[in-house]
This record gives structure tokens, sequence and C-alpha cells, in this order.
């Protein structure tokens, strides 16, 4: 199926303003079915090193029983997957543009089924319906499309991570929590520490711009996401300044330690990697959005189990 979109210019960079016919770009179809990425146990919780077993977690939702007791915690590193099938690619961004329709750039929407620009944290427990595994995340995760010389590059599916990168105790992302990491105005390259690209089954470190990948590798964009939150603001004036990355592993006096979110977007192996850019601009572009809706309770259960 082809999808035909207008795009003007703003203020230099690339913005896709919605359904029209003139100028377009194809949807690039892949070679399966868009579907979840394959991982085993989405609420397991992988121990850091040198981390002992928690204290009795209980049943975490659907994850399991929690840790033995009687041991020293997690050290940094634990983490919890989930996997999630793609959704829809919309003009709209409900952090950014609130009520706004067709005046964003194209992304691609993961997680939550009825997310759309007037989404709010309400809506998103109260239509919970997920395109993730895991029923208890309807939260919101979303990405630039990704171009090929004009052709729409449909991702096969997104894994996000959710790790205890600090040494001291995480507590759950708050109920409507969102947040943007990387930058959408990019025309150089980011830290690779924030957005890197990648292909799966890869030991080489993440790179600023795409490779090309061998085939039957896949081609993945990661995205790292701040995991020190002010402690009282869901949202801020520019969406970031309410939170902020941790240094060595501690984040700064008076923020509340997170789990830190790792999105992992896989796309089909791209022949030519120099044509690449994303609705948002250049190919340095990328970045991402999270709005929280999880289940609070079960999302607590499975946090605590990374302690």
């Amino acid at each position: 199926m082809n999808k035909r979109f207008s795009t003007i210019l703003v203020a230099g960079g690339l913005i896709v303003a919605g359904v029209a016919g003139a100028i377009g770009f194809t949807q690039q179809a892949s070679a399966n079915q868009p579907t979840a990425p394959a991982v085993a146990h989405d609420h397991d919780v992988r121990r850091g090193p040198g981390g002992g077993n928690g204290g009795n977690g209980g049943n975490g939702g659907r994850g399991g029983n929690g840790g033995n007791g009687g041991g020293a915690g997690n050290a940094r590193g634990a983490s919890f997957r989930v996997a999630c099938a793609t959704d829809k690619v919309d003009a709209v961004d409900p952090i950014v543009m609130p009520g706004m329709t067709g005046m964003s750039h194209f992304h691609q929407f993961f997680g939550n089924l009825a997310l759309d620009e007037n989404t709010t944290a309400e809506s998103l427990r109260a239509e919970p319906a997920t395109s993730c595994r895991n029923p208890a995340d309807s939260s919101g995760y979303w990405v630039p499309t990704l171009i090929n010389d004009g052709n729409l590059v449909n991702p096969t599916g997104i894994e996000v991570t959710y790790r205890k990168s600090v040494s001291v105790p995480v507590v759950a992302h708050p109920a409507g929590l969102m947040l943007i990491a990387g930058s959408s105005k990019a025309t150089e390259a980011q830290s690779t520490s924030i957005v890197s690209w990648s292909c799966t089954g890869s030991n080489a470190a993440g790179t600023a711009i795409p490779t090309v990948c061998r085939d039957r590798q896949r081609l993945v964009a990661t995205i790292r996401f701040p995991e020190c939150w002010d402690g009282v603001n869901v949202d801020s004036a520019d969406h970031k300044s309410h939170v902020s990355y941790s240094a060595n592993g501690t984040c700064a006096a008076g923020t509340v330690a997170l789990p830190q979110i790792e999105m992992r977007i896989s796309y089909p192996r791209q022949a030519d990697v120099s044509t690449l850019s994303l609705a948002s601009g250049s190919i340095y572009s990328m970045h991402a959005d999270f709005f929280n809706g999880w289940d609070q309770r079960r999302f607590d259960r499975m946090v605590s189990r990374l302690n």
C-alpha cells in the first residue's frame, strides 16, 4: 500500500504536514508483517553485575515471582524488557503539539493503540489497549518515521528496556510522565550515549549515523532517556527540564532516580544508507518520546525488583 504525503519546509527543517497528493513518499514493505521482536520473558529481571537477590518481590503483575529474600539487592545494570509491535504512522505529537492535528512531522507509534493528539494521562489508562506484549504497558512510545530516498521504512518492532543505571534504589516513573530523548532539530551527530545506530547481532559500538548491515541483520536505532526526575513535574515547558541524565551512575542532588528507558527500534536492512533521512529532518535528528501509561501498581512492582 502506498502512502503519499505533502511536505513543507519550516525554518529550514522538514515538517510533514499532512496527507495530500503531489509530492509523496511510498511505504517500504518489510519482508514479513511487522511484529514485536522476539524477547523471552518480557518481565524477568536481569541481574546487574554483582547484584544479589532482592527481597521477596511478590507477583509482579504477570512477571512471575520476585527474588529470594535476604540478599543485598541489585547493582547497576538490573533490567527488564517489553517488546511492542508497530502501530500507526500519524502526524501528531501529544507531548509537543497537544490538540493539534497534522501539524507535527510524521511519527511511528508503538504501545497504546488509542494515542492521538488529544491523549492525556487519564486517557492512556481509560483506553489501555496496547501493541506491547505486556498488557500492563499502555504507554505511548514514538519516533520520527525513517525515510529512504522517498520510501517510508517500516520498523519491524521495538524493544524497550527499563534498566537500573544508577547505584541507588530507583522508583517507577510517575503516572503521566512525559519524556523526550534526542533532538528533532539536530543537524550534526548527537552523543552516541543518547542516540546511536547499530546492526542486530553485532558487538560493535553504536555509531552516530546508520551503517550498512550484513545480510540477515536488521538496522537498529537506540535512544536512551534521562533517568533523574525533579520529583514534582510530569512535564516542563521545553519537555526536558524536569529530567536530566545521571553522571557516573549518580543523579544530581535533589532529583529522584528512575530506571533508564532504552528504546531499540529495528528496521529492515538498508542496502544504501546514504539516502536515509527522518521525517523530522536529517538522519541526525533521531529522537523519541515516552508518555507513561503503565498500570501503575504493576509497574511499581516490576521496578521494585530492580533494586
